[in-house]
């Protein structure tokens, strides 16, 4: 049984602490925000540990108490779990040290010793009545080392939060208790541009009502945040919250309902932000903080549906295959930390993995490349697990793509002050056909039309613009059309449709071209199910618009919708008169325009059934 006498015997001041380190010793320090502040000051000032050769481990560095100069002063060698450029010249010129390993090795290096620890100080709250100790914000290998450690000694600090999960110790699991109330360590928030904003946006289009997603540290997971708050039923599973969790808690967001297992509520290994996040947490039963090897076992993190994990990068190639990552990354933000939840989100079946990056760099170069040629260091494969590469320009879907398809689509979401160099190199190394045509590429890609509609039976899909990278899909659209259908759509009997046709089909500048399709999505597929577009006689007064519906859509309303959709956009654009050529035997068609708030008039020749329509006249009709 616990009693209070027990804990107060343990407590030892600053003179008995440094009496317990001997020469040589290996010292681990609990990371991130809650790294043991008081002991970590000893160490890099006390006297008395002058020239101990001290080897000091962190799983993640957040603040400086470990500087070049205490190091060089004090003849300690620091190391971290630390990846990224910066670990990399840091190690290079002799200030430091880390070992190379991602996250679920670690718990496995210290279970087993390779890693032996002397002294392991962690920081925890104070006991309660029953004598267990909270770890806090910072839960990362802590249960590994403490079990492993030949001597564990708790910074006890009031300031650290209660939390639940895997957060107890008790204090008959320590030796040696140093008192503190040394603040935790605080992450500034800064506001994201208005160019991540814009990314957060078409981010949070691809996140559906149910998911649980997979965010970290970072302006742009703040932005992302922001565009999430009118979503429903979210879960979050991630190695770090920050300050955007809040956002997403009291916008009413994050679901109450699921169970941690199916990805409910939020779970995570760190929390690194304000003191308001520190407070926040603190017994907050929403929150669960569990081990990094808990949460970042791809095996685990693959049951859990409509999964969605983000990873904000510095770089992409065009084939989504090699990223740059940020300098400075490590465990607790960094690319390594992401990819656990990747690699298990990818092949997960449902589960979207989405690479975020602006267009451009601060120097004007473009973000998008066709292959990496500088800070090879900081180059990582993606492994193939990139379903979708989102900018500010755009998304570009990637999953089921070939190489051609999926280097058209990244080109389009580049800034287009670059895209028209990346076609060309793109065509030069081979990826994109010699005859591609760039028209569509190069052209102002109206993102603001796109919207979802629901249609009959529950049926959702996306409305957007048409791309030239649909070229695949739209091919497939092409031969699902019976005999009938094509001879109604093209007045004459088309049996094949070849990659310049269908090319030529979608090079359209969305001005005197403009087509739209319905998409629908299934996962991590998308399907184009039908598409309409209107396209400027040649003398440039008149638009005559065309429809193309998948026949097992037909009667869910989605042509007369498309056409309604086409009739705004030509208002918004100043276009007086539509108009289309009809069939007589077409009697489907014919009911669609009957239906619109533009009624059309009507000109007979022959089969041929001219249809226009005014846009100038008033309407009260809605689409």
């Amino acid at each position: 049984m616990y009693k209070v006498e027990d804990y107060e015997s343990k407590i030892i001041e600053e003179k008995k602490f440094t009496a317990l380190i001997k020469p040589g010793d290996r010292i681990f320090l609990s990371s991130g925000p809650s790294i043991p502040a008081r002991a970590a000051k000893i160490i890099t000032t006390s006297e008395k540990l002058t020239g101990y050769d001290l080897e000091v481990i962190q799983v993640v560095s957040t603040q400086d108490y470990f500087t070049e100069e205490a190091s060089s002063q004090r003849t300690y060698r620091y190391k971290t779990f630390h990846s990224g450029e910066r670990g990399v010249i840091e190690t290079d010129e002799g200030k430091k040290d880390f070992y190379p390993s991602n996250l679920l090795e670690i718990p496995y290096i210290f279970a087993t010793r390779t890693i032996d620890i002397d002294v392991a100080i962690i920081t925890v709250s104070p006991p309660d009545r029953r004598g267990f100790m909270n770890l806090g914000v910072a839960i990362d290998t802590a249960d590994a080392v403490i079990k492993n450690a030949a001597l564990v000694i708790a910074e006890v600090n009031p300031n650290v939060p209660i939390t639940y999960g895997d957060s107890l110790i008790h204090v008959d699991q320590v030796d040696h208790v140093i008192l503190s109330d040394e603040p935790l360590g605080e992450r500034e928030r800064k506001p994201y541009d208005n160019l991540q904003d814009r990314i957060g946006w078409n981010v949070s289009n691809l996140i559906q009502d149910g998911s649980t997603i997979v965010m970290h540290v970072g302006r742009i997971f703040d932005a992302i945040a922001k565009h999430l708050q009118n979503k429903k039923n979210l879960g979050i599973l991630t190695n770090v919250v920050s300050d955007w969790v809040i956002d997403l808690v009291e916008a009413g967001t994050i679901s109450m309902e699921r169970k941690r297992e199916q990805g409910g509520l939020i779970s995570t290994s760190y929390c690194y932000g304000t003191k308001e996040l520190y407070d926040y947490v603190d017994n907050n039963p929403l929150f669960g903080f569990y081990p990094i090897a808990v949460l970042a076992n791809p095996i685990e993190i693959r049951r859990i549906s409509k999964l969605i994990s983000i990873m904000n990068v510095e770089k992409i190639d065009i084939t989504a295959a090699n990223v740059l990552v940020f300098a400075g990354d490590d465990l607790l933000s960094g690319y390594e930390s992401k990819f656990n939840f990747a690699a298990g989100t990818a092949y997960s079946g449902s589960g979207k993995v989405i690479f975020a990056l602006k267009s451009v760099d601060k120097n004007g170069d473009s973000n998008i490349v066709i292959s990496h040629d500088q800070n090879l260091d900081r180059v990582r494969s993606t492994l193939s697990v990139a379903r979708y590469v989102v900018t500010e320009y755009g998304v570009a879907s990637l999953f089921g793509k070939s190489i051609r398809e999926r280097a058209l689509s990244v080109i389009e979401v580049a800034h287009p002050d670059h895209r028209e160099e990346l076609f060309k190199q793109a065509k030069e190394e081979g990826y994109l056909y010699p005859d591609q045509i760039y028209r569509s590429v190069a052209a102002n890609y109206p993102a603001h039309i796109e919207t979802i509609k629901t249609f009959k039976d529950g049926l959702e899909l996306k409305i957007r613009p048409i791309r030239a990278s649909d070229e695949d899909m739209m091919r497939r659209l092409f031969y699902k059309f019976s005999d009938r259908s094509k001879y109604y759509r093209y007045f004459t009997s088309i049996r094949v449709m070849p990659h310049e046709n269908m090319q030529k089909y979608l090079s359209v500048d969305y001005e005197n071209i403009m087509s739209v399709v319905a998409v629908q999505q299934h996962g991590n597929t998308e399907r184009i199910v039908a598409e309409a577009r209107y396209a400027a006689y040649p003398k440039g007064d008149n638009y005559e618009m065309a429809f193309l519906v998948d026949e097992d859509f037909h009667g869910r309303g989605i042509a007369t919708y498309l056409a309604e959709f086409l009739i705004m956009i030509a208002r918004g654009k100043g276009i007086k008169k539509l108009s289309a050529l009809v069939l007589s035997q077409n009697i489907q068609m014919l009911k669609v325009f009957d239906k619109l708030s533009v009624k059309p008039i009507k000109h007979y020749d022959g089969d041929t059934i001219e249809l226009e329509f005014d846009l100038t006249e008033e309407t009260d009709q809605t689409s």
